[in-house]
């Protein structure tokens, strides 16, 4: 069966007592999570339970090996991972044979998070446990758990191979969740081609991170990657040093934060009508802290009914309150807010989520075509922010507003709520400040340490301090990439900053779901960046309210996906007739394949693995394959971590900024051969791009159909990708500071593509005005491509492209989308069939951008190897429309 309902809505309970049932009763359970830390919090949970015939214990890359042999032969309730169950448990099972025996509940928690690539790895792992299982006379139940899956019995079936029950029905309680869009402004900076440059994303979040914590409000603020999570976090530590610096300390000044109570100014309730963000005047608002950074607001709001253009500015809102302390922000030119409060048995829906940039296009003069990055394991990340806690303001007044009650129920532990106060403008972010601050502080200059970061590659030991430390308050701010977008029990968030489109509408409910989940108000903030799927959405805010999450796309019978756990399968048991119906319906075919290759052998009584190496290594579930780079620090030897082959291209190449764990190192040289990256400690104040050229061949066309004008198909492509160069760009403002060429070597990709083609007598007319149609082929790839995620539940990074003029295997002017995994993941076939959809919103997307000839918010892509030449921003959209309109 599958649970499908919100964020805090009581999924674990559902699955926790029969699991507990289960294992009083004799029995043993599995439970399976993405990420380490969820399963480091149900652990906390279970022994909070203090039942004595509970034996429960993680399993995973943190568990020490002593304690291996423990759990193998005494834990009755098993925590872990599908790349730990993949590699170690299932290739091990005779050792876990007793577990298995007993097994009577799989419990695969948060599985909207399998998804694409490893979404099919987790589909083909889950078969193998299921013949494990067999082996052992055991047939357990699998439960399935998530806040956002669309159509969760088809996902759930996709996942497991087996039929699927749901549960869809939420009658648990929520708070008011007040949704704000907010799109940074543009700077007077310019970058290629003279485009206008906006502020970054990590910039805006690291200044609202700071006046949040010192407005006494608990926020997490999600960071699509690693670096940015770590950025965010040391430029907000940094402004409130500046706020410790500037106000030496005497006893009047306090921080407004007290661990064990705290006063606080309740948000005013909302009615049920308040669901429909069009019937509210606007979200509450709440003072600005004096010492915080002034932010101007948008000159255009946006409800979420109309859908309002770059022309048409709404009345701009009363600026927020000036701060004394800080730099001045320039105004937002749109920001979007929006309110919603659900009624008890309503849901809202919640997710999961990531970015990607499009590849390199082809120069002008060149023979190969205009091209969009495809792929790469780590998001783009932009300049970061720190946020603390700081001292109350001196200037705050001494009683709390008459809109405001404070809530004064004696020995409640008290959380600031947003305030709405009627002098302030509608479009301040910041909150109520708590009329009394109980608590002195020794030494101001300990402000910073309110805010840290959390991601993946942090020891176990810090990544649960961490989670402990935010959850008791003894940090205020968290910037954190989506490691701890999933379920993780961190109740007592007041906000949550979304850096970024999450990459789905899944991811984004699932982040925004962190805040309020103990049944307060809470404020969501979607901080744009400059990427055309972002602009459409603060442009566009009905694509994102009222919608619901996108499809899970998941392609089990991938032949490069299949193959692998087909090795692995029957080097743990060999493979039967009987089992070839557990894999799917493309196994038999699969198999030949692997026999003829050399890969199993056929025998009468099934099929064998006969070679020394570990089969489990042919799938690499989470990466792209290859053998890990090494990073180690040139003048000490240190290893600092490691990359992934196919991302070291553009994430540790010779001269790349590489950040590990707040520290920031320069790359002095990247030796594939070896496998090692030399780093050494610097301070530079840019961060930088990898750029490639892309070629594109087709394979094999297996669907075509008629699209307006033109012709849309899908089908099998190769790809010859080459980065080539890296752009440096100003750290806090995305200032261009020049492109560097570098040599590494192509790489091959065979994948599924989606293309369409418009034939001459479309395009001539075009041509005759005087639009370049390579630039305008070129423009709409990259739009495209940031759209596509709307669509398909995947990520910019998931996906490249490559346009052209004249296609060799086409003779017609093309424009490809392919998938950025070997075989294909499942989402440049979902752009087929959306296409109508898809491309509609391409065209609105360049339509909404207030540039003139175009800028990274629409059609420049940082990654474009082409150096984003030729690009035509009304070309693509006279193309778009041509394209688009019937015959």
């Amino acid at each position: 069966m599958i649970i499908s309902t919100g964020t805090a809505s009581g999924k674990s309970l559902a699955y926790l007592t029969p699991a507990v049932a289960a294992c009083l009763d004799g029995g043993t359970v599995l439970y399976l999570t993405p990420t380490k830390a969820l399963a480091a919090d149900q652990l906390r949970s279970l022994r909070e339970l203090r039942i004595t015939q509970l034996r429960a214990a993680t399993f995973d890359g943190d568990t020490p090996f002593e304690e291996r042999t423990w759990v193998r032969q005494h834990a009755n309730y098993v925590l872990t991972n599908p790349d730990m169950l993949h590699r170690s448990i299932l290739p091990r099972h005779s050792q876990w044979s007793s577990f298995f025996r007993r097994l009577r509940l799989v419990v695969v928690d948060e599985c909207h998070g399998y998804r694409g690539v490893f979404g099919s790895h987790v589909a083909q792992i889950l078969r193998r446990l299921r013949r494990a299982c067999a082996r052992y006379h055991s047939r357990p139940t699998f439960i399935l758990a998530s806040a956002t899956a669309s159509e969760p019995g088809v996902f759930g079936r996709r996942l497991t191979g087996l039929e699927m029950d749901e549960v869809t029905v939420d009658a648990s309680p929520k708070g008011a969740t007040t949704f704000a869009l907010w799109e940074p402004p543009l700077t007077e900076l310019r970058g290629e081609g003279g485009a206008p440059v906006r502020r970054t994303a990590t910039a805006e979040a690291a200044d609202l991170l700071a006046d949040l914590v010192l407005a006494d409000v608990r926020t997490l603020a999600f960071v699509r990657s690693r670096r940015g999570a770590e950025t965010v976090a040391l430029t907000a530590r940094a402004k409130l040093a500046d706020v410790a610096f500037s106000l030496p300390y005497t006893p009047t000044h306090r921080l407004p934060y007290t661990p064990t109570h705290r006063q606080t100014t309740p948000k005013p309730a909302l009615s049920p009508a308040t669901a429909d963000p069009s019937s509210q005047p606007g979200p509450a608002e709440a003072q600005s802290s004096p010492h915080a950074t002034k932010r101007t607001p948008s000159p255009s709001t946006t409800e979420q009914t109309p859908s309002p253009t770059a022309t048409e500015p709404a009345p701009g809102p009363a600026e927020a309150q000036p701060s004394p302390h800080s730099t001045e922000r320039t105004p937002s030119p749109t920001t979007t807010k929006l309110s919603s409060t659900p009624d008890a048995g309503e849901r809202l829906p919640t997710p999961h989520a990531t970015e990607h940039t499009p590849s390199p296009s082809a120069s002008e003069s060149s023979p190969l075509p205009s091209t969009t990055e495809p792929p790469s394991s780590r998001s783009t990340t932009e300049p970061p922010a720190s946020s603390g806690k700081g001292p109350e303001p001196a200037d705050r007044p001494s009683k709390p507003s008459p809109a405001t009650p404070t809530a004064t129920a004696a020995g409640q532990n008290h959380r600031a709520q947003p305030s709405a106060h009627p002098e302030q403008s509608p479009s301040s972010l910041a909150w109520a400040i708590p009329e009394q601050a109980e608590t002195d502080f020794n030494d101001l200059a300990d402000l910073p340490n309110k805010i840290a970061a959390y991601r993946a590659g942090y020891l176990a030991e810090d990544r649960r301090l961490l989670e402990k430390a935010l959850r008791e308050g003894t940090i205020m701010g968290l910037a954190t990439t989506n490691a701890l977008e999933l379920g993780v029990d961190v109740s007592g968030l007041d906000a949550v900053l979304i850096a970024g489109w999450p990459g789905t509408r899944a991811s984004f409910w699932q982040q925004a779901g962190r805040a309020g989940r103990d049944g307060q108000d809470a404020l969501a903030v979607l901080i744009a960046r400059d990427d055309p799927l972002d602009t459409y959405l603060v442009h566009h805010p009905e694509a994102l309210f009222g919608r619901p999450v996108e499809a899970i796309v998941l392609d089990p019978d991938n032949p490069y996906v299949l193959g692998p756990h087909l090795c692995a399968a029957a080097a743990e048991i060999p493979l039967t007739e009987d089992d070839l119906p557990i894999f799917g319906p493309t196994t038999a075919k699969v198999l030949a394949d692997l026999v003829a290759e050399g890969m199993l052998r056929r025998r009468p009584a099934g099929w064998f693995w006969t070679k020394r190496e570990r089969a489990t290594d042919l799938a690499d579930i989470r990466g792209g394959g290859g053998n890990p780079i090494q990073v180690v620090e040139s003048s000490t030897g240190r290893l600092l971590g490691s990359v992934d082959e196919p991302s070291a291209h553009t994430t540790v190449h010779t001269g790349a900024i590489y950040l590990h764990q707040g520290e920031t190192f320069l790359v002095e040289l990247l030796d594939l051969e070896a496998g090692v990256a030399l780093v050494s400690s610097a301070d530079p104040d840019y961060t930088t791009f990898a750029r490639d050229i892309t070629d594109i061949s087709i394979l094999s066309t297996e669907r075509s159909q008629p699209l307006g004008t033109g012709t849309l198909h899908f089908g099998e492509v190769e790809v010859t990708r080459q980065v080539v160069s890296y752009l440096k760009r100003r750290l806090q403002s995305g200032e261009s500071l020049g492109d560097e060429p570098l040599e590494l070597p192509p790489r091959t990709l065979r994948t599924r593509a989606v293309w369409w083609t418009l034939p001459a007598s479309a395009v001539a007319p075009l041509a005759e005005t005087g639009i370049d149609l390579g630039g305008a082929a070129h423009a709409a790839e990259h739009a495209s491509i940031g759209l596509l995620p709307l669509f398909a539940t995947c990520d910019r990074w998931d996906i490249g492209g490559v346009s052209t003029e004249l296609h060799a295997d086409t003779g017609l002017l093309t424009v490809f989308v392919y998938d950025g995994h070997e075989g294909g993941a499942g989402f440049a076939e979902r752009g087929y069939a959306r296409a109508t959809d898809w491309l509609t919103a391409t065209r609105e997307a360049i339509l909404s951008c207030e540039c003139e000839r175009g800028c990274p918010s629409c059609i420049q892509s940082p990654k474009c190897g082409n150096g984003n030449e030729p690009l035509d921003k009304r070309g693509a959209i006279r193309l778009l429309n041509t394209l688009l309109s019937p015959q």
